[in-house]
C-alpha cells in the first residue's frame, strides 16, 4: 500500500463514520442527505484506493474501478441534493435533481462498458489508472457544473444568515472545500496528464475538520434546537395566557355587570316609561360593546403574536418602538403584577423609528422583558424593570447603559460595546435582579446554556437571531448583585 492509497482509505472510513453521525443527530431528511451522500464517496474511494494500489493486477483494478467510478456519478448530485436541503431551496430544484439523478443512473448501468471506462494506463507514479471514454468526459462536465453549484448554495446561504449561522455554514462550506479540492485534481490524469496527485492529502481532512465543525458549532443538531425552541414557545405562550386571562376578565366583568343591572332594572321596572328603558338598555349595549372590542383587542395582540414565525419572510418597514411596547406590554401585564415588578418606560417622543421587521422587534422585546421578569423572580424580593431608547450614544454611557444606573459600578461585566452611531437606535431593557457573573455573561447568547432549573437555554439565543436577522445587534453588561442591562442597536 502506497501512502496515496492509504490517505483515501482514511478518508472512506473517517467519512462513512461522520455520515453516521450526522444521521444520528439529525434524522430528518438533511441527515439521511448527508449519511448518502458520504456512502457514495466511500464507495467511490474504496475502488480508487484498490485501483493505485501497486499490486493490485490489472484484471482485478479494472474490475472494481468501473462500477466504483459508475457509483461517483451519484457523488456531485448527492452534494448538490444535499445542500438544496440544508438551505431549504429543495422544491426550486427538484427538475434539475430529477435529471441528474438520471444520468447517474444511467451511467452506473453503462461503467462495465468501454463508453466508459474503455482502459487503464499508467500515469505519473501509478501502475494503473483510469483512461476516459465518452461517458467518463460528460460525467466529468456534470461534476464540475453541479459542485459549483452546490457551493453556490451554500454561499447564498451564508449571505442570508444571521452571524451565528453564517459562522456555521462557513466553517462547512472551507471544511468541503477541501475534500473536493483533493478528490477533483483526480479527473487530471485521467485524460494523460502526469499531474501530481498530492491533492489526495487533502482528503482526511474533510472528515476530520467536519467532525471539528459539528462538535464546536452544533450546525447539524438543528432538530434538537427546533424542539428545544419549541419548549421555549410553549413556556411564552404560558406567560401569556396568564395576562391574557387576567386581561380579558375585566371587561367581561364589565359586559356582565352591565347585562345583569340592566335586566334587574326592567324587571323591578324602575323605568318610568318605555323611552327611558330603551334608553338605558342602548347605554348598557354601547358600554358594551366598548368592553368587548378593548377583549377582542387583547385576544388579536395575542393570535398576532403567537402567529408571528422567525421562520417566515422578513418585512422591514419603519417601526415605532412606543407603539410596539403598547402592544406586548398587556401581554406581561399580568407576571409583572403578581410579581410585584414596576415597569418603567422612557421613549422620547421625537425617537426617530427604526427600520425592522415588526412581528421580529416585538418579538425581541418579549424575550427580554419576559428574561428581566425571571431574573427578578429568582431574587426572590420586588424589583423593577426600565426600558429607555435613544437615538445615539454608546453602550458604555448614557441613559441606563449599566445596571448602576448611569455608571459602570464595582464588578460590572461588559460583553460588548457598542459604539455611537447617528443611523442607529438604542434601545436598553434593564433589571434590578441578581445580575449576571463574569465567568457566565460569556455564554448568555449561547444556545441550550441556562442557569435556570426549568429553563432550555434558548430564549436569549434565539432573541440574539432575530436581532441580526434584522441586521441589528445586541449587548449585555451586568453588575452582581445589583442587575442586568440588555441593549438593542437597530438601523433607522
Amino acid at each position: 500500500m502506497n501512502p496515496y492509497s492509504f490517505s483515501v482509505l482514511c478518508f472512506v472510513f473517517c467519512s462513512i463514520f461522520v455520515g453516521i453521525l450526522v444521521w444520528l443527530k439529525r434524522s430528518d431528511e438533511v441527515g439521511r442527505l448527508f449519511l448518502w451522500h458520504s456512502a457514495v464517496i466511500s464507495l467511490w474511494g474504496i475502488g480508487f484506493a484498490l485501483m493505485i494500489m501497486p499490486s493490485t493486477p490489472y484484471d482485478i483494478a479494472l474490475a472494481v474501478i468501473r462500477p466504483s467510478n459508475g457509483i461517483a456519478a451519484f457523488v456531485p448530485i448527492a452534494w448538490f441534493h444535499f445542500t438544496l436541503a440544508l438551505t431549504k431551496n429543495l422544491d426550486k430544484r427538484k427538475g434539475i435533481l430529477k435529471i441528474l439523478y438520471a444520468f447517474a443512473i444511467l451511467t452506473l448501468i453503462l461503467s462495465f462498458t468501454p463508453w466508459f471506462i474503455p482502459k487503464l494506463r499508467p500515469v505519473w507514479h501509478f501502475t494503473h489508472y483510469t483512461s476516459a471514454g465518452p461517458l467518463y468526459s460528460l460525467l466529468t462536465l456534470v461534476y464540475f457544473f453541479t459542485v459549483p453549484f452546490g457551493f453556490y448554495e451554500l454561499i447564498k446561504k451564508i449571505r442570508s444568515s444571521t452571524k451565528e449561522e453564517g459562522k456555521q455554514f462557513i466553517a462547512l462550506l472551507v471544511i468541503s472545500l477541501f475534500g473536493y479540492l483533493g478528490g477533483s485534481f483526480s479527473f487530471i490524469p485521467v485524460y494523460g496528464i502526469a499531474f501530481p496527485q498530492y491533492g489526495l492529502f487533502l482528503l482526511p481532512i474533510y472528515p476530520f475538520g467536519l467532525a471539528y465543525v459539528i462538535t464546536r458549532t452544533g450546525i447539524f443538531e438543528m432538530e434538537e434546537l427546533a424542539q428545544a425552541a419549541h419548549r421555549d414557545k410553549l413556556t411564552a405562550i404560558g406567560v401569556l395566557a396568564a395576562s391574557i386571562n387576567h386581561e380579558v376578565k375585566n371587561p367581561l366583568f364589565i359586559i356582565k355587570g352591565l347585562a345583569e343591572s340592566c335586566l334587574e332594572r326592567q324587571k323591578e321596572g324602575i323605568f318610568p316609561n318605555k323611552e327611558k328603558a330603551l334608553e338605558s338598555s342602548n347605554d348598557a349595549m354601547r358600554r358594551s360593546i366598548e368592553q368587548a372590542d378593548r377583549a377582542m383587542d387583547i385576544i388579536k395582540r395575542l393570535s398576532l403574536f403567537a402567529k408571528a414565525g422567525i421562520d417566515s419572510g422578513i418585512k422591514f418597514e419603519s417601526v415605532n418602538i412606543s407603539t410596539v411596547l403598547e402592544d406586548i406590554l398587556p401581554l406581561v401585564r399580568y407576571e409583572l403584577a403578581a410579581h410585584s415588578i414596576a415597569l418603567t418606560r422612557d421613549i422620547p417622543l421625537n425617537l426617530p423609528e427604526v427600520l425592522a421587521d415588526r412581528r421580529y422587534l416585538e418579538e425581541i422585546l418579549f424575550n427580554l422583558i419576559v428574561n428581566a421578569v425571571q431574573a427578578i423572580k429568582d431574587s426572590g424580593k420586588p424589583g423593577e424593570i426600565k426600558i429607555t431608547a435613544e437615538g445615539t450614544g454608546s453602550f458604555s454611557e448614557g441613559k441606563g447603559a449599566c445596571p448602576s444606573y448611569g455608571k459602570k459600578g464595582s464588578g460590572t461585566v461588559l460583553q460588548g460595546k457598542m459604539e455611537p452611531d447617528p443611523d442607529k437606535v438604542l434601545i436598553t431593557i434593564q433589571d434590578t435582579g441578581p445580575g449576571i457573573p463574569e465567568d457566565k455573561l460569556k455564554d448568555v447568547f449561547r444556545p441550550f446554556y441556562t442557569t435556570k432549573a426549568e429553563g432550555t437555554g434558548l430564549g436569549l439565543y434565539i432573541t440574539k437571531q432575530l436581532v441580526e436577522k434584522i441586521k441589528g445587534r445586541i449587548d449585555v453588561c451586568s453588575t452582581p448583585n445589583v442587575g442586568t442591562v440588555f441593549t438593542v442597536a437597530l438601523p433607522v
